[in-house]
């Protein structure tokens, strides 16, 4: 039993966070004029046995009129960001709130991960372009193992019992951010500690997440954004992920990854309305488990809701 403690100390792993990092930081929370809705299905090394498979929902939005878009009625700008209209040109926004929660579930083998927050950010101005916020998540998170699915030579092996441990989960971060670029820092569970339940469970870690992106026109319809991800889980060595993304119109994109000692990733998307889009990723692995599975997949569903602007894509590059 002297390996399950390593298990715990990582959370779920995504590939496509740059499409939703309110998974990373909370200061996303309400970063938009609409309630973004996500759902997402990712099976990791696929023809595995016991292989980690995780599923989640989040949701968040903004409180208050002030709204993060630009107006659809003022000026001239680049028409394909909205059903009609500027993305050059702004409203008088003012500082608004944000307020939202998630549920995720990871399971591998024997082993479960659950966690449920809810989640609160407010949006600063600090220019008529560049916004900055600041916000919190609290939640719980649930450390299972199912002992009573081994089959033991002993089955009175303390080892055959299932097991389970609730932990309190906290996160902080800050986001800077435009329509051109954003910054973003987040701490998860900044004290660290042990579980309230059985050491095999282990401690839960501290992670620090940081992040940035940057958007470039190169045509008319067609922007390149790449973005980098640094990872760091106490007491693990710190991890890169560097990312790339060709986005056509606002509406169709992909892209590729690639995960420091990890994988290769390949991914692609298409907003299919302004209520509705669509995004698939397929891990190519590079270390050792990776190489002998059938890649890992990910599938993302998002859902704007109230998009009175009808936007097609989040307009503060998140």
């Amino acid at each position: 039993m002297g390996a399950l403690p390593g298990l715990a100390q990582l959370r779920p792993q995504y590939s496509q966070y740059m499409l939703n990092n309110y998974l990373l930081n909370p200061a996303i929370t309400g970063i938009e004029d609409y309630t973004d809705l996500k759902l997402s299905y990712r099976q990791q090394w696929a023809g595995i046995d016991g292989a980690p498979t995780t599923l989640y929902v989040t949701a968040h939005g903004k409180l208050g009129q002030g709204v993060n878009v630009p107006d659809p009625k003022i000026g001239s700008g680049r028409p394909h960001a909205f059903s009609g209209g500027s993305a050059n040109r702004y409203r008088k926004v003012k500082p608004h709130h944000g307020i939202g929660g998630m549920v995720l579930h990871d399971r591998a083998g024997i082993f479960g991960f659950t966690q449920a927050n809810v989640s609160y950010a407010y949006h600063l101005l600090l220019t008529r372009q560049v916004k900055l916020s600041a916000g919190v998540a609290a939640g719980f998170m649930q450390y299972s193992i199912r002992g009573s699915d081994l089959i033991l030579a002993n089955p009175n092996d303390p080892a055959a019992v299932d097991q389970t441990s609730f932990r309190p989960n906290l996160s902080l971060g800050l986001w800077l951010y435009s329509t051109k670029f954003y910054l973003g820092a987040s701490l998860a569970q900044p004290v660290g500690g042990q579980t309230n339940g059985p050491q095999v469970l282990a401690p839960s870690a501290r992670h620090l997440f940081l992040t940035g992106a940057y958007r470039i026109q190169i045509a008319d319809e067609l922007d390149l954004v790449p973005s980098v991800l640094v990872k760091w889980a106490s007491p693990l060595p710190m991890a890169l992920d560097l990312n790339v993304r060709a986005v056509y119109a606002n509406r169709l994109w992909a892209g590729a990854s690639y995960r420091q000692g990890d994988s290769v990733i390949l991914l692609a998307g298409l907003a299919l309305n302004s209520f509705l889009d669509l995004s698939y990723s397929y891990d190519l692995g590079t270390n050792r488990i990776g190489r002998a599975s059938q890649g890992s997949h990910e599938i993302l569903l998002g859902l704007r809701l109230g998009n009175r602007f009808r936007v097609y894509c989040p307009q503060s590059l998140w």
